[in-house]
């Protein structure tokens, strides 16, 4: 029974990860679409870095 626990908890953990890296893609395949979104997140970035 703890096996099956375990396989459940990795599953939403790829989910997750899944999905996350889904977000990445479409920010990224987005800016191509727009440059000033890109931009903005860029300064969002920098901002939330310090510099």
């Amino acid at each position: 029974m703890k096996i099956l626990g375990t396989i459940k908890k990795r599953s939403a953990i790829n989910t997750a990860l899944y999905m996350l890296a889904l977000v990445v893609l479409v920010v990224v395949f987005s800016a191509y679409f727009a440059p000033t979104m890109m931009v903005a997140l860029t300064n969002q970035v920098w901002a939330l870095c310090g510099w």
